[in-house]
Order: structure tokens, then sequence, then C-alpha cells
């Protein structure tokens, strides 16, 4: 809790300290008018190296590549909003040897009917899974480290379908329930068998259900923005087939071009793990705003 505090604060005094200097994007005003985009692109590492170091210390570095758009168009009938999301980075430990840190793909797109101002049914596609294989780390008897990959591109990747009723009153705040068709494909490390069928591995599982999405973004300042996101998913199963994944980003903006990340995401995913899963990050690097 005192690691949280002190981060919250340090992003808490860059915020009021820093002059204002974040105004817009590299291509800001080359979108037509009834477009709308936020899009950053960044690029963030650390290094330390340690030789003949009396001190406490070991030699690690860590690079992070992330892309991050939120692209929305306009039309008196409908708005057709796309959400994508990349990263990709590894850590590198001496003694332990090079990790991922970050490893992800997720494209969301959906249509929004304008039946009223902030009432709009809504259908939609979402896609999610991974650039790099994935890893598991052990020793046998002797010490010896044992790496066993477990999962990779499109094992697992996963498909949903959705559609229901949007709560929309402003563009900062959204909240969607509906119905959604979630497909896992896995065709090699099993995020789509059934425990209960012995006789044969499944390679995809369709489970329909219910979806709530609630998003909330809030520009602090003039350089620097928060964002949450809360996605729920209910299998007909029952109430014990939830899965769900809180993300939390503060973004602020020291110069041009360097800015500051302290994220904190919390997941439950029953097929992975029984218990919820975290992360805590903060990141510190240059960033190439789009719009």
């Amino acid at each position: 809790m005192k690691i949280k505090s002190l981060l919250l604060a340090c992003a808490t005094a860059c915020t009021i300290a820093a002059p204002a200097m974040a105004e817009g994007g590299m291509f800001e005003g080359a979108l037509p008018e009834n477009w709308t985009a936020d899009v950053v692109a960044a690029v963030k590492w650390n290094y330390y190296n340690f030789s003949n170091w009396q001190q406490d210390g070991t030699s690690n570095y860590t690079w992070l590549i992330t892309y991050d758009a939120d692209v929305q168009g306009k039309w008196k009938v409908a708005n057709w909003r796309n959400l994508v999301n990349l990263a990709l980075g590894k850590t590198w430990t001496d003694g332990l040897g090079q990790r991922k840190s970050a490893d992800k793909i997720f494209w969301e797109s959906m249509l929004d009917f304008n039946m009223t101002e902030v009432l709009k049914p809504y259908i939609g596609n979402r896609f999610e899974t991974q650039f790099l294989s994935g890893y598991s780390y052990s020793e046998d008897e002797e010490g010896n480290e044992i790496k066993k990959a477990i999962s990779c591109f499109m094992d697992p990747a996963y498909e949903t379908q959705v559609a229901g009723l949007a709560y929309v009153p402003n563009d900062m705040f959204s909240q969607r329930i509906g119905f959604a068709n979630r497909m896992t494909i896995s065709n090699g490390y099993g995020f789509a068998d059934d425990k209960d069928t012995e006789d044969k591995v499944e390679k995809f599982k369709d489970e329909p259900g219910l979806e709530s999405i609630t998003e909330f973004k809030y520009a602090l300042s003039s350089i620097a923005s928060f964002k949450t996101r809360l996605w729920a998913f209910v299998n007909f199963k029952g109430v014990d087939e939830i899965d769900g994944k809180w993300e939390n980003l503060l973004a602020v903006t020291i110069v041009p071009y360097i800015e500051l990340q302290v994220g904190y995401d919390m997941a439950y995913d029953k097929d992975l793990d029984e218990d919820a899963q975290y992360k805590t990050m903060v990141l510190f690097g240059i960033t190439w705003r789009w719009f």
C-alpha cells in the first residue's frame, strides 16, 4: 500500500508542477468533422547495469511498445467506434533471463444506433489474443530451469459478438449491457477444453451470456488524463461462470513526447485461475500522440 500511495503522490505532483504542453496530436485536424480520435503510440524502457557494485543491485532492463487508439465516427442515424490496444514488452534480469512483461492484441468495434440522445441500441465485435508465446518457469531437482510453453499467438484467441443497449450521457461516461457470445479458440494449450469430457480435448468453446462494460475517461488538466474500464461477462451456465477485468490508467505529460503512466489492472477468469490476478505498472518514456 505504501508503494501505491507513493506512486499516486508522484503522479499528482507531476500533474501540478508540469507546464501545459500537450495541446493536441501531430495529425490533429486531419480527420473529417464527424470523426474524433484519441491515438497514442509509445516506447518505454529502463536499464540498470551493475559491475563490481558492492551495494545491493541486479542488472536488468525492460522495454515496452504500446499503441492505443479510440476512433469514432458520428452520423445522424448511428455512431461507429473502434478501440485498438496493442502492447508488447520484455524484461531481462541477470540470473533469470528474459521474460514477457506485456503482450496484448485487442480490437473492439461497436455500432451505436441513435434511438435517443443517451440511449443507444448497439451491436459489435471484439477480438483478443497475443503476439508471442508465453511460458511457465520452474526448476528440476538440480536447480536447472525448466521452460514450458503455455500459450502463443491465436492460442488462446477470443472472439465475442455483442448486442444490447448503451447509456451514453456524454463523451466521458458510457454503460453497456447486452447479450454476448464469447468464443474461445485454442488448438494446443487447452484453453477451450471441457474438463468434464475426458475422452477428447476440445479446441473451440462457445459461451453465450450477458456482458457489461462501464467506461469513464476524464482530462484532469491539459497534461494529465485518467481512464478506467470495467468489463464483466456472465455465462448462462450460472453465476459461478463469471469473467471480469478492471483496467485503470493515469497518464501525465512531463514535457513534449515524454509521458509518465501509472496503471492498475485486476482480472478474473475461472478457466485460468480461481484467484483474482493483479498488475501494477509505472511506465516512463517517449510518447507519440497522433490525435
